[in-house]
Protein backbone atom coordinates (compact mmCIF):
# COMPACT_ATOMS: atom_id res chain seq x y z
CA UNK A 1 0.00 0.00 0.00
CA UNK A 2 1.47 3.38 -0.96
CA UNK A 3 2.08 5.94 1.72
CA UNK A 4 2.72 9.65 1.85
CA UNK A 5 5.45 11.10 4.00
CA UNK A 6 5.33 14.18 6.27
CA UNK A 7 8.31 16.45 6.75
CA UNK A 8 9.41 15.03 10.10
CA UNK A 9 9.96 11.48 8.86
CA UNK A 10 6.80 9.52 9.71
CA UNK A 11 4.79 7.72 7.04
CA UNK A 12 1.02 7.93 6.62
CA UNK A 13 -0.63 4.99 4.92
CA UNK A 14 -3.29 5.60 2.31
CA UNK A 15 -6.56 4.07 3.45
CA UNK A 16 -9.07 2.26 1.27
CA UNK A 17 -11.15 5.39 0.68
CA UNK A 18 -8.07 7.49 -0.18
CA UNK A 19 -7.24 5.80 -3.49
CA UNK A 20 -9.42 5.76 -6.61
CA UNK A 21 -8.63 4.10 -9.93
CA UNK A 22 -10.04 5.73 -13.04
CA UNK A 23 -9.73 5.34 -16.78
CA UNK A 24 -9.83 8.36 -19.07
CA UNK A 25 -11.05 7.86 -22.62
CA UNK A 26 -9.47 10.33 -25.04
CA UNK A 27 -9.89 10.90 -28.76
CA UNK A 28 -6.67 12.36 -30.23
CA UNK A 29 -7.09 13.85 -33.70
CA UNK A 30 -4.82 12.57 -36.45
CA UNK A 31 -4.39 14.12 -39.89
CA UNK A 32 -2.21 13.08 -42.83
CA UNK A 33 -1.71 15.29 -45.85
CA UNK A 34 -0.21 13.66 -48.94
CA UNK A 35 1.25 15.60 -51.85
CA UNK A 36 3.72 14.61 -54.60
CA UNK A 37 4.87 11.52 -52.78
CA UNK A 38 5.36 13.21 -49.39
CA UNK A 39 3.30 12.61 -46.25
CA UNK A 40 2.83 15.27 -43.57
CA UNK A 41 1.54 14.38 -40.12
CA UNK A 42 -0.68 16.93 -38.35
CA UNK A 43 0.56 19.68 -40.71
CA UNK A 44 4.07 19.60 -39.26
CA UNK A 45 7.44 19.83 -40.95
CA UNK A 46 8.99 17.14 -38.80
CA UNK A 47 12.35 17.20 -40.53
CA UNK A 48 12.78 20.66 -39.06
CA UNK A 49 10.92 20.34 -35.75
CA UNK A 50 12.02 16.80 -34.81
CA UNK A 51 15.44 16.07 -36.38
CA UNK A 52 15.89 12.40 -37.19
CA UNK A 53 12.17 11.86 -37.79
CA UNK A 54 11.04 11.87 -41.45
CA UNK A 55 7.92 13.77 -42.41
CA UNK A 56 4.73 11.81 -41.82
CA UNK A 57 6.33 9.60 -39.16
CA UNK A 58 6.09 9.16 -35.40
CA UNK A 59 9.32 8.53 -33.51
CA UNK A 60 8.62 5.75 -31.00
CA UNK A 61 10.98 6.94 -28.25
CA UNK A 62 12.21 10.22 -29.78
CA UNK A 63 15.78 9.00 -29.37
CA UNK A 64 18.68 10.34 -31.44
CA UNK A 65 16.61 13.37 -32.45
CA UNK A 66 19.31 15.81 -31.29
CA UNK A 67 22.46 13.81 -31.96
CA UNK A 68 24.94 14.25 -34.78
CA UNK A 69 25.26 11.41 -37.24
CA UNK A 70 29.03 11.92 -37.15
CA UNK A 71 31.25 13.14 -34.36
CA UNK A 72 34.13 15.10 -35.87
CA UNK A 73 34.18 12.70 -38.80
CA UNK A 74 34.78 9.71 -36.52
CA UNK A 75 32.25 7.39 -34.92
CA UNK A 76 28.59 8.35 -34.87
CA UNK A 77 27.06 9.75 -31.71
CA UNK A 78 23.84 7.83 -32.24
CA UNK A 79 22.76 5.47 -29.49
CA UNK A 80 21.66 1.95 -30.41
CA UNK A 81 19.69 -0.79 -28.65
CA UNK A 82 21.64 -3.99 -28.07
CA UNK A 83 21.48 -7.40 -26.44
CA UNK A 84 24.28 -9.82 -25.63
CA UNK A 85 23.91 -13.34 -26.97
CA UNK A 86 23.58 -15.57 -23.95
CA UNK A 87 22.00 -18.85 -22.99
CA UNK A 88 18.54 -17.28 -22.97
CA UNK A 89 18.96 -16.50 -26.71
CA UNK A 90 17.24 -13.11 -26.40
CA UNK A 91 17.19 -11.50 -29.82
CA UNK A 92 15.65 -8.72 -31.92
CA UNK A 93 12.67 -9.61 -34.10
CA UNK A 94 14.41 -8.02 -37.07
CA UNK A 95 17.14 -10.70 -36.96
CA UNK A 96 16.13 -14.18 -38.07
CA UNK A 97 16.76 -17.20 -35.87
CA UNK A 98 19.11 -18.74 -38.43
CA UNK A 99 21.21 -15.56 -38.72
CA UNK A 100 21.27 -15.23 -34.96
CA UNK A 101 22.53 -18.80 -34.55
CA UNK A 102 25.15 -18.69 -37.30
CA UNK A 103 26.41 -15.09 -37.33
CA UNK A 104 26.82 -14.50 -33.60
CA UNK A 105 28.81 -16.36 -30.96
CA UNK A 106 28.01 -16.47 -27.26
CA UNK A 107 29.01 -13.16 -25.72
CA UNK A 108 28.68 -11.18 -28.97
CA UNK A 109 26.77 -7.92 -28.89
CA UNK A 110 23.75 -7.84 -31.18
CA UNK A 111 22.77 -4.29 -32.11
CA UNK A 112 19.58 -2.73 -33.41
CA UNK A 113 19.06 0.84 -34.55
CA UNK A 114 17.29 4.06 -33.55
CA UNK A 115 15.23 5.98 -34.34
CA UNK A 116 12.28 3.61 -34.67
CA UNK A 117 9.62 5.40 -36.68
CA UNK A 118 6.29 4.52 -38.26
CA UNK A 119 4.07 6.06 -40.91
CA UNK A 120 1.10 5.15 -43.06
CA UNK A 121 1.54 2.72 -45.95
CA UNK A 122 -0.42 2.84 -49.21
CA UNK A 123 -0.59 -0.32 -51.33
CA UNK A 124 -2.41 -0.24 -54.65
CA UNK A 125 -3.49 -3.24 -56.75
CA UNK A 126 -5.56 -3.50 -59.94
CA UNK A 127 -8.27 -6.08 -60.62
CA UNK A 128 -5.71 -8.78 -61.47
CA UNK A 129 -5.17 -11.28 -58.65
CA UNK A 130 -1.41 -11.21 -58.25
CA UNK A 131 0.48 -13.11 -55.56
CA UNK A 132 1.10 -9.92 -53.58
CA UNK A 133 -2.57 -8.93 -53.69
CA UNK A 134 -3.64 -12.46 -52.81
CA UNK A 135 -1.42 -12.49 -49.73
CA UNK A 136 -2.98 -9.24 -48.49
CA UNK A 137 -6.52 -10.42 -49.20
CA UNK A 138 -6.06 -13.79 -47.54
CA UNK A 139 -4.55 -12.16 -44.46
CA UNK A 140 -7.65 -9.95 -44.10
CA UNK A 141 -10.31 -12.41 -45.29
CA UNK A 142 -11.48 -13.62 -41.88
CA UNK A 143 -11.37 -10.10 -40.47
CA UNK A 144 -13.50 -8.72 -43.32
CA UNK A 145 -16.10 -11.49 -42.98
CA UNK A 146 -16.17 -11.00 -39.20
CA UNK A 147 -17.29 -7.39 -39.60
CA UNK A 148 -20.22 -8.18 -41.93
CA UNK A 149 -22.34 -7.79 -38.80
CA UNK A 150 -21.72 -4.04 -39.21
CA UNK A 151 -22.28 -3.90 -42.97
CA UNK A 152 -22.48 -6.39 -45.86
CA UNK A 153 -19.91 -4.24 -47.68
CA UNK A 154 -17.23 -5.91 -45.54
CA UNK A 155 -17.92 -9.34 -47.07
CA UNK A 156 -14.97 -10.89 -48.86
CA UNK A 157 -17.28 -12.12 -51.59
CA UNK A 158 -20.98 -11.29 -51.97
CA UNK A 159 -23.55 -9.79 -54.34
CA UNK A 160 -21.79 -6.47 -53.73
CA UNK A 161 -18.60 -7.77 -55.30
CA UNK A 162 -15.67 -10.16 -55.00
CA UNK A 163 -12.67 -8.45 -53.52
CA UNK A 164 -10.30 -10.66 -55.49
CA UNK A 165 -11.66 -9.13 -58.69
CA UNK A 166 -11.85 -5.53 -57.48
CA UNK A 167 -9.08 -2.92 -57.63
CA UNK A 168 -7.70 -2.42 -54.14
CA UNK A 169 -6.28 0.67 -52.48
CA UNK A 170 -5.17 -0.43 -49.01
CA UNK A 171 -4.07 2.24 -46.54
CA UNK A 172 -2.42 0.91 -43.37
CA UNK A 173 -2.29 3.13 -40.28
CA UNK A 174 -0.04 1.90 -37.42
CA UNK A 175 -1.74 1.78 -34.02
CA UNK A 176 0.83 4.20 -32.55
CA UNK A 177 -1.16 6.96 -34.28
CA UNK A 178 -4.64 6.08 -32.99
CA UNK A 179 -4.20 3.95 -29.85
CA UNK A 180 -6.71 1.18 -29.15
CA UNK A 181 -8.93 1.74 -32.19
CA UNK A 182 -10.11 4.33 -34.70
CA UNK A 183 -13.16 6.17 -33.44
CA UNK A 184 -16.27 5.32 -35.43
CA UNK A 185 -17.66 8.23 -37.40
CA UNK A 186 -14.39 10.22 -37.34
CA UNK A 187 -12.82 9.17 -40.66
CA UNK A 188 -12.75 11.66 -43.52
CA UNK A 189 -10.96 11.28 -46.86
CA UNK A 190 -10.60 14.37 -49.05
CA UNK A 191 -9.43 14.44 -52.65
CA UNK A 192 -8.12 17.80 -53.89
CA UNK A 193 -7.27 18.94 -57.41
CA UNK A 194 -5.34 22.22 -57.76
CA UNK A 195 -6.27 23.01 -54.17
CA UNK A 196 -10.04 22.62 -54.66
CA UNK A 197 -11.99 19.86 -52.94
CA UNK A 198 -13.08 17.43 -55.65
CA UNK A 199 -14.54 14.61 -53.53
CA UNK A 200 -14.93 13.58 -49.92
CA UNK A 201 -15.80 10.27 -48.28
CA UNK A 202 -16.69 9.76 -44.62
CA UNK A 203 -17.91 7.01 -42.31
CA UNK A 204 -20.68 9.21 -40.91
CA UNK A 205 -23.03 6.21 -40.55
CA UNK A 206 -20.57 4.71 -38.01
CA UNK A 207 -20.94 1.26 -39.57
CA UNK A 208 -17.56 1.17 -41.31
CA UNK A 209 -18.76 2.21 -44.77
CA UNK A 210 -16.82 5.01 -46.45
CA UNK A 211 -19.52 6.95 -48.29
CA UNK A 212 -18.79 9.60 -50.92
CA UNK A 213 -20.75 12.63 -49.73
CA UNK A 214 -21.71 13.94 -53.18
CA UNK A 215 -23.03 10.69 -54.68
CA UNK A 216 -23.73 8.32 -51.77
CA UNK A 217 -21.50 5.65 -53.31
CA UNK A 218 -19.70 3.29 -50.92
CA UNK A 219 -16.03 3.49 -51.86
CA UNK A 220 -14.72 1.07 -49.22
CA UNK A 221 -14.71 0.18 -45.55
CA UNK A 222 -12.76 0.98 -42.39
CA UNK A 223 -11.25 -1.71 -40.16
CA UNK A 224 -11.43 0.28 -36.93
CA UNK A 225 -9.53 -2.07 -34.63
CA UNK A 226 -6.91 -3.11 -37.17
CA UNK A 227 -6.19 0.34 -38.65
CA UNK A 228 -6.93 -0.26 -42.35
CA UNK A 229 -8.79 1.83 -44.92
CA UNK A 230 -9.96 -0.67 -47.53
CA UNK A 231 -10.88 1.21 -50.74
CA UNK A 232 -12.34 -0.76 -53.67
CA UNK A 233 -14.19 1.94 -55.67
CA UNK A 234 -12.39 2.62 -58.95
CA UNK A 235 -14.91 4.60 -61.03
CA UNK A 236 -13.79 8.04 -62.11
CA UNK A 237 -14.84 10.91 -59.87
CA UNK A 238 -13.74 13.77 -62.12
CA UNK A 239 -12.79 14.57 -65.67
CA UNK A 240 -9.37 15.57 -64.40
CA UNK A 241 -6.58 13.34 -65.66
CA UNK A 242 -3.00 12.91 -64.50
CA UNK A 243 -0.13 10.43 -64.68
CA UNK A 244 -1.06 8.70 -61.43
CA UNK A 245 0.96 5.55 -62.06
CA UNK A 246 4.70 5.48 -61.56
CA UNK A 247 5.03 2.70 -64.13
CA UNK A 248 4.03 4.84 -67.11
CA UNK A 249 3.25 8.42 -68.13
CA UNK A 250 -0.31 7.75 -69.27
CA UNK A 251 -2.89 10.18 -67.89
CA UNK A 252 -5.67 8.42 -65.97
CA UNK A 253 -8.95 9.83 -64.69
CA UNK A 254 -8.95 10.76 -61.03
CA UNK A 255 -10.56 8.05 -58.91
CA UNK A 256 -10.50 6.72 -55.37
CA UNK A 257 -8.19 3.98 -56.59
CA UNK A 258 -5.47 6.64 -56.89
CA UNK A 259 -6.30 8.31 -53.58
CA UNK A 260 -3.25 9.05 -51.39
CA UNK A 261 -0.94 8.49 -54.32
CA UNK A 262 2.64 8.42 -53.00
CA UNK A 263 4.29 6.50 -55.82
CA UNK A 264 4.55 9.26 -58.38
CA UNK A 265 5.86 12.81 -58.27
CA UNK A 266 4.28 13.59 -61.64
CA UNK A 267 0.71 13.99 -60.33
CA UNK A 268 1.42 17.49 -59.05
CA UNK A 269 -2.17 18.77 -59.30
CA UNK A 270 -3.63 16.24 -56.85
CA UNK A 271 -3.34 16.20 -53.08
CA UNK A 272 -5.10 14.23 -50.39
CA UNK A 273 -5.93 14.34 -46.70
CA UNK A 274 -6.87 11.63 -44.22
CA UNK A 275 -8.45 12.78 -40.96
CA UNK A 276 -9.51 10.54 -38.10
CA UNK A 277 -9.68 10.32 -34.33
CA UNK A 278 -8.11 7.60 -32.23
CA UNK A 279 -9.34 6.02 -29.03
CA UNK A 280 -6.86 6.10 -26.14
CA UNK A 281 -7.41 4.78 -22.63
CA UNK A 282 -5.33 6.42 -19.90
CA UNK A 283 -5.26 4.69 -16.54
CA UNK A 284 -5.10 7.15 -13.64
CA UNK A 285 -4.85 6.94 -9.86
CA UNK A 286 -6.35 9.63 -7.65
CA UNK A 287 -4.97 9.74 -4.10
CA UNK A 288 -5.96 11.88 -1.12
CA UNK A 289 -3.13 12.80 1.25
CA UNK A 290 -4.32 14.17 4.59
CA UNK A 291 -2.53 16.68 6.80
CA UNK A 292 -4.60 16.52 9.98
CA UNK A 293 -4.81 18.82 12.99
CA UNK A 294 -1.74 18.86 15.27
CA UNK A 295 0.30 16.98 12.69
CA UNK A 296 3.04 18.09 10.29
CA UNK A 297 3.92 21.14 12.40
CA UNK A 298 7.63 20.45 12.66
CA UNK A 299 10.40 20.81 10.10
CA UNK A 300 14.02 19.73 9.80
CA UNK A 301 14.77 22.83 7.76
CA UNK A 302 17.52 24.83 9.54
CA UNK A 303 15.43 28.00 9.17
CA UNK A 304 12.78 26.46 11.44
CA UNK A 305 14.82 27.24 14.60
CA UNK A 306 16.18 30.46 16.06
CA UNK A 307 19.90 30.96 15.48
CA UNK A 308 22.32 28.15 14.64
CA UNK A 309 22.33 24.57 15.82
CA UNK A 310 25.03 25.24 18.41
CA UNK A 311 26.41 21.72 18.29
CA UNK A 312 28.92 20.68 20.95
CA UNK A 313 31.78 18.56 19.71
CA UNK A 314 34.57 16.70 21.46
CA UNK A 315 37.00 13.96 20.41
CA UNK A 316 34.45 11.31 21.32
CA UNK A 317 31.09 13.09 21.44
CA UNK A 318 28.74 15.18 19.32
CA UNK A 319 25.38 16.54 20.38
CA UNK A 320 23.10 19.44 19.61
CA UNK A 321 21.51 21.84 22.01
CA UNK A 322 18.04 20.47 22.77
CA UNK A 323 16.90 23.80 24.22
CA UNK A 324 17.05 25.77 20.98
CA UNK A 325 13.78 27.58 20.47
CA UNK A 326 11.66 27.44 17.36
CA UNK A 327 11.55 30.63 15.35
CA UNK A 328 8.34 32.58 15.82
CA UNK A 329 7.07 33.69 12.41
CA UNK A 330 3.62 34.79 13.54
CA UNK A 331 3.15 38.39 12.48
CA UNK A 332 1.87 40.99 14.95
CA UNK A 333 -0.51 43.85 14.28
CA UNK A 334 1.49 46.10 16.59
CA UNK A 335 4.87 47.70 16.07
CA UNK A 336 7.77 46.30 18.13
CA UNK A 337 5.55 43.61 19.56
CA UNK A 338 6.09 39.88 19.16
CA UNK A 339 2.90 37.88 18.67
CA UNK A 340 2.11 34.77 20.64
CA UNK A 341 4.09 31.81 19.36
CA UNK A 342 2.41 29.23 17.15
CA UNK A 343 4.14 26.35 15.36
CA UNK A 344 3.77 27.05 11.65
CA UNK A 345 5.09 25.09 8.69
CA UNK A 346 4.68 25.41 4.94
CA UNK A 347 3.92 22.29 2.94
CA UNK A 348 5.55 22.49 -0.48
CA UNK A 349 6.01 18.84 -1.55
CA UNK A 350 4.42 15.47 -0.87
CA UNK A 351 6.44 12.30 -1.33
CA UNK A 352 4.75 9.04 -2.37
CA UNK A 353 6.44 5.84 -1.22
CA UNK A 354 5.83 2.18 -1.96
CA UNK A 355 5.45 -0.53 0.65
CA UNK A 356 9.24 -0.84 0.93
CA UNK A 357 9.55 2.91 1.59
CA UNK A 358 11.08 3.63 -1.80
CA UNK A 359 10.24 7.07 -3.14
CA UNK A 360 8.22 6.58 -6.33
CA UNK A 361 6.73 10.04 -6.93
CA UNK A 362 6.86 13.62 -5.68
CA UNK A 363 3.90 15.99 -5.88
CA UNK A 364 4.96 19.63 -5.91
CA UNK A 365 2.55 22.39 -4.94
CA UNK A 366 2.40 25.53 -7.05
CA UNK A 367 2.39 27.62 -3.84
CA UNK A 368 3.42 26.34 -0.38
CA UNK A 369 0.43 25.79 1.93
CA UNK A 370 0.58 27.41 5.40
CA UNK A 371 -0.11 24.75 8.03
CA UNK A 372 -1.32 25.73 11.49
CA UNK A 373 -1.87 23.27 14.33
CA UNK A 374 -5.64 23.73 14.37
CA UNK A 375 -5.99 23.35 10.60
CA UNK A 376 -6.27 20.25 8.48
CA UNK A 377 -5.82 19.85 4.75
CA UNK A 378 -6.50 17.19 2.16
CA UNK A 379 -4.34 17.18 -0.98
CA UNK A 380 -5.68 15.57 -4.13
CA UNK A 381 -2.93 13.82 -6.11
CA UNK A 382 -3.40 12.43 -9.61
CA UNK A 383 -1.01 10.07 -11.33
CA UNK A 384 -1.22 8.71 -14.90
CA UNK A 385 0.04 5.15 -15.24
Amino acid sequence: MPSHKPTYGNFFEFKKDDIFHNRIKAYPKVEFFIYTGSVFYNNENQNKEIPGTPNGHINLYELNVDRDTHASGLDTQLITPFVTKQGSFSNFKTISTSDFNTDFALGDKVEGSYPMTASITIERYDSTLTAAKQNKLYALKNTLDFYTILSPHYAYSSDLGNKELQPLNLISIPSIFYGSSIKKGSVSLKYYVTGSLMAEATDNKRDGRLIQTSTGDVIGVVLYNEGFLYITHSAGISTHKEAYKSSDSTAYSASWNYFANTNSNSSVSSSYSITLKGTNYIETITMFAHAKERQLNHSNNPTFISGGINAVTAPDIYYENSQISIKNIVSSSYKNHEATFKPITYISKIGIYDKDKNLIAIAGLANPVRKLEERSYTFKLKLDI
